[in-house]
């Protein structure tokens, strides 16, 4: 029997290479091994999670509804109005918003909603990237590009130096801010940009917001209330759909540290989330009634947020301590330069004990250049104490054990 070969390019993904990569490397005989290759939470989510899955636990006989529940949609309004107040009120969540299990699925599932819409279609997907966006561009049937982001771009794609050609083509768009793995930040006036440029070509503008609730210092910008700003120089009676050629996700897993409970949400263009509803209500995944309920108050709250920040703020100032590095502006993601990052890696697993991921194997070479290669990936995901005997470990072999010698 045959299968659909386009499907190969997901064999050998960054952790199958990370394990060749690895195979024959052991760890000092009695070191305990420290992982920090998963960019998994391993810190619980805290009272308010234990206690509402607790409290919330009745309906499990009735199958869930795709358009979710009154009160997780309230809930999530209200968190808009809190986070990005400009964009209270922008849309009616009851059409233009969906709860999702988790963002994977749905970042695999945009790329059919476009697909066989344009001639020699073109999709573009931020580079280094997370594997569910390629699988939607894969799924759009569209010529696969890269969209390099780099230090001196700030670890943000630069959309709009892609050629016109290309934009005219180009059927949707994959971009996250704060950016995975680097924990760029785009500003208001970048996203402000992406959006203006999928109206001007005819393309879905997919932003992954994942991370935008794990920050330091400065909340980011998000797209809603760029669309929001955008809106308001259109004129609000312009009759148009404030989110047109937009799309947003949002998920629990980072924000709350409940990345099992596999519960966020869409928001974005009538179309394409009416289009999604109806592809979800054949053949989607569905977050079912009773984890709503605890969603709705996850996202009720801001308190729990603000203590799992402060915890990835004081694992950051440890890598400053250990690493002499300056934190990212968000994520749980240390992105850290070294001169070989398959060769780093092998010595940290050979010498150290330590897993942790190449950057070259989360990226795509493109325009000659892998924006992955020289850097490793580095999730700053434990409980301090292991969080500092990791960065100890790396430190004593990072930049000639110069790291180390400053944290002592």
């Amino acid at each position: 029997m045959e299968l659909n070969p386009e499907y190969r390019i997901f064999d050998g993904n960054m952790f199958a290479q990370m394990r060749a990569l690895l195979a024959d490397q052991q760890p000092p005989e009695g070191s305990a091994l420290l992982d920090l290759s998963i960019g998994e939470p391993q810190i619980p989510g805290g009272p308010l999670l234990t206690d509402s899955i607790a409290a919330h636990n009745e309906g499990w006989q009735f199958y869930p509804k795709a358009a979710g529940h009154a009160r997780f949609t309230s809930a999530v309004e209200n968190y808009i109005a809190r986070r990005w107040p400009s964009a209270a009120g922008l849309v009616d969540l009851d059409r233009q918003m969906l709860p999702v299990p988790g963002t994977r699925e749905p970042l695999a599932f945009f790329g059919g909603l476009v697909r066989n819409t344009k001639p020699d279609a073109a999709a573009l997907v931020a580079n280094p990237y997370y594997h569910a966006w390629r699988a939607g561009a894969l799924a759009s049937g569209a010529e696969i590009r890269y969209l390099n982001a780099v230090a001196g771009d700030g670890f943000v794609p630069d959309l709009g130096a892609q050629p016109d050609a290309v934009l005219a083509r180009t059927i949707i768009v994959y971009l996250c801010s704060p950016t995975n793995p680097q924990g760029g930040v785009m500003s208001l006036d970048d996203i402000k940009s992406a959006i203006s440029l999928a109206r001007k070509h005819g393309f879905l503008l997919v932003m992954d917001e994942c991370y935008c609730d794990i920050w330091r210092g400065t909340p980011p910008p998000g797209a809603l209330e760029a669309a929001a700003a955008i809106h308001e120089e259109e004129g609000a009676d312009s009759g148009l759909d404030p989110l047109r050629n937009l799309v947003v996700l949002n998920s629990l897993s980072k924000r709350s540290s409940a990345a099992g409970l596999r519960a966020g949400y869409i928001i974005g263009d009538a179309s394409v989330i009416g289009l999604y509803a109806k592809l979800v209500a054949n053949s989607g995944s569905l977050v079912p009634t009773p984890l709503l309920m605890v969603a709705a108050d996850l996202y009720e709250d801001d308190d729990h947020v603000a203590a799992i920040r402060a915890h990835y703020d004081h694992s950051f100032a440890l890598a400053t301590r250990y690493l002499g590095v300056t934190p990212p502006d968000g994520g749980f993601f240390l992105w850290l330069p070294v001169d070989d990052d398959h060769e780093f890696v092998r010595r940290l697993m050979r010498e150290q004990a330590v897993r942790a991921m190449p950057g070259s194997f989360m990226a795509e070479t493109s325009d000659g250049v892998n924006p992955g290669a020289g850097y490793v990936r580095l999730a700053l995901v434990h409980d301090h104490e292991r969080t500092e005997e990791s960065l100890a470990r790396v430190a004593a072999i990072h930049d000639g054990g110069k790291g180390a010698a400053q944290a002592g």
